[in-house]
C-alpha cells in the first residue's frame, strides 16, 4: 500500500514539474531572433608562425561564433575581409572605418617548442581620427605555454574578456552546461548525466544508468553536481565531482528524494522528501548531515531554489490548489506567495541579483512558456512563445536563460535573454537531452 501511495505522489510531482523535453547531447547554436544589428566588430584571423594553421583549432572562428551567438555583436564575415593585420602597427583604421567596424580584434599564434604563445589586441576603430594612426588597445593579452588542446578553452576566455570590456558584464563563454542525455538502443535505454561547454562542444559523461536521471544542480564553486537517480526504481539524491567523477550518496529515504539545490555557501542542500507523507522541502546540512523540514501543511511542495543571499528559498507549491511559487524565510519559516498571474507557475529560480524570478508559466493561451517577474513590482513578462518550454536555468551573469523546448516535433534546447530580445536555439542531432543546468562562473 505504501508503494502504491508513493507512486501516486511521484506521478503528481511529475505533473507539477511539467513535461520534460527532448534534445540532443551534441549541440550547436543558431540565432533565431534578437537585435537587428549588434555592435559592429571584426575578428581578423590570427596569424600562425611555426606550425600548420590547418592542424590547429581556429581560435578566431571560436571567438567569432561566441560573440555572434551572444546576440550582442555583429561580426564582419571573414570572406568580406581584404586586410589581415596581426599587429596594431599594421592596422589601417580608415579601411575598417569604411566597413562600419567599431572594434577590431587582431592576434598572433607562435609555436615555442612543443607549445604556443598566443597574443591578441582589442582596438577601438571608432575613435581613430586618421588612417594609420595608433592608439592604446582597449585590451592586450599574452598567453604563454599553451597546449594546442587548450585553444578552444583559450578562445572562450578571450571572448569573455572582449565581452566584458565592451558590454560591461562578465561573459559566459567559458561556463558549462549540465544535462541528461537519453539514448534508446536494442539493449535498453541509457541515461547519462553529461557536462558540455556552453556552445555544446566537449561533452563529458559523469554518470550512466539504465534508470532515469533528473534535476542536475551545480554547486556554487562549479566543482560538483547534485542530481536525482532512480537506480532499482528507487529515487535518491547523489553528488558527483565533475573533475574526478566520484559519486557520493546524499539521501535515499522511502518515497521521493528529489529536486536538490545548493545554498550559496555550499554548506547545505535543499531538496524534496516525502518520507513523512506528502512532498515537502527539507534542508540538509552537509558537514553534519543534519536534516531540517522547512515546509509543512497540505499540498505538494517542490522545486526549491536558494535566494542569492541565502536567507530564503523560493519553491513551487500546490497548497493554493494549483501550482504557484512561494518564498519561505529560513530564519522564521514565514511563507509568502509570489506569483498570481496565470493558473500555473513552477520551476522557480532567481537572477544573481535576487531581483527577478524566472519560472515556467502557463498563460491564457494554455502554452507553457518561460517568464520573468520583477519581485519589486510584480510585473510579469513572457519570454518564449514556443508550444512547450520547460526547465529554465539562468546564466551566471543573469543575462540569459536556457530551457528545453520542442520545434517541428524535434527536441531542442533554447536560450533567451532576460529582456526577451535575443533568442537562440541549440537544435537536436542525435539521442535526447533534458533538464539543462547552467554552471556558475569557474572559481
Amino acid at each position: 500500500m505504501r508503494k502504491i501511495q508513493t507512486i501516486r505522489i511521484l506521478l503528481l510531482l511529475l505533473i507539477l514539474l511539467g513535461t520534460a523535453f527532448k534534445a540532443t547531447a551534441a549541440l550547436y547554436v543558431e540565432i533565431r531572433g534578437g537585435k537587428a544589428v549588434g555592435l559592429p566588430i571584426a575578428i581578423v584571423p590570427f596569424s600562425v608562425e611555426g606550425a600548420d594553421k590547418n592542424a590547429l583549432e581556429d581560435i578566431t572562428q571560436v571567438i567569432k561564433s561566441d560573440l555572434q551567438n551572444s546576440g550582442q555583436f555583429n561580426p564582419t564575415p571573414f570572406a568580406s575581409l581584404q586586410q589581415f593585420p596581426n599587429h596594431p602597427d599594421g592596422v589601417q583604421y580608415g579601411y575598417w572605418q569604411g566597413l562600419g567596424v567599431e572594434d577590431l580584434v587582431i592576434g598572433r599564434v607562435q609555436k615555442t617548442g612543443s607549445r604556443f604563445t598566443v597574443q591578441f589586441e582589442l582596438l577601438d576603430v571608432l575613435r581613430q581620427k586618421a588612417e594609420g594612426s595608433t592608439a592604446k588597445p582597449l585590451l592586450s593579452m599574452n598567453f604563454d605555454q599553451v597546449n594546442p588542446q587548450e585553444f578552444r578553452a583559450l578562445a572562450h576566455h578571450i571572448s569573455d574578456a572582449i565581452f566584458e570590456k565592451l558590454i560591461g558584464i562578465k561573459g559566459i563563454f567559458s561556463t558549462r552546461i549540465a544535462y541528461v542525455s537519453v539514448n534508446y538502443g536494442q539493449k535498453g535505454t541509457v541515461h547519462t548525466l553529461e557536462v558540455g561547454d556552453s556552445d555544446g562542444f566537449n561533452p563529458q559523461p559523469l554518470f550512466r544508468s539504465n534508470y532515469p536521471i533528473m534535476s542536475p544542480a551545480w554547486s556554487p564553486d562549479g566543482k560538483k553536481i547534485a542530481f536525482v537517480s532512480f537506480e532499482n526504481n528507487r529515487s535518491s539524491v547523489k553528488v558527483v565531482e565533475v573533475k574526478s567523477g566520484r559519486i557520493t550518496h546524499l539521501t535515499q529515504f522511502p518515497g521521493i528524494n528529489g529536486a536538490p539545490t545548493w545554498s550559496p555557501d555550499s554548506q547545505s542542500i535543499a531538496l524534496v522528501l516525502s518520507k513523512d507523507g506528502g512532498p515537502k522541502i527539507y534542508v540538509i546540512d552537509l558537514p553534519n548531515k543534519r536534516l531540517k523540514q522547512l515546509t509543512d501543511g497540505t499540498g505538494i511542495d517542490t522545486e526549491p531554489f536558494f535566494a542569492p543571499d541565502g536567507q530564503s528559498i523560493v519553491f513551487t507549491s500546490s497548497r493554493g490548489g494549483k501550482p504557484q511559487i512561494y518564498r519561505v524565510a529560513l530564519a522564521s519559516g514565514k511563507v509568502e506567495r509570489l506569483t498570481f498571474s496565470g493558473d500555473y507557475n513552477a520551476k522557480p529560480s532567481l537572477t544573481p541579483d535576487g531581483k527577478r524570478l524566472v519560472m515556467l508559466h502557463r498563460g491564457e493561451n494554455g502554452l507553457f512558456s518561460i517568464a520573468v517577474q520583477s519581485l519589486s513590482t510584480g510585473e510579469l513578462k513572457v519570454l518564449t512563445q514556443a508550444s512547450l518550454s520547460d526547465s529554465p536555468s539562468i546564466a551566471p551573469n543573469g543575462m540569459m536563460v536556457i530551457y528545453g523546448s520542442k520545434e517541428d516535433g524535434k527536441g531542442v534546447l533554447g536560450a533567451v535573454s532576460l529582456d526577451g530580445r535575443i533568442k537562440i536555439r541549440l537544435p537536436a542531432r542525435e539521442g535526447h537531452v533534458q533538464e539543462p543546468a547552467w554552471s556558475p562562473f569557474s572559481s
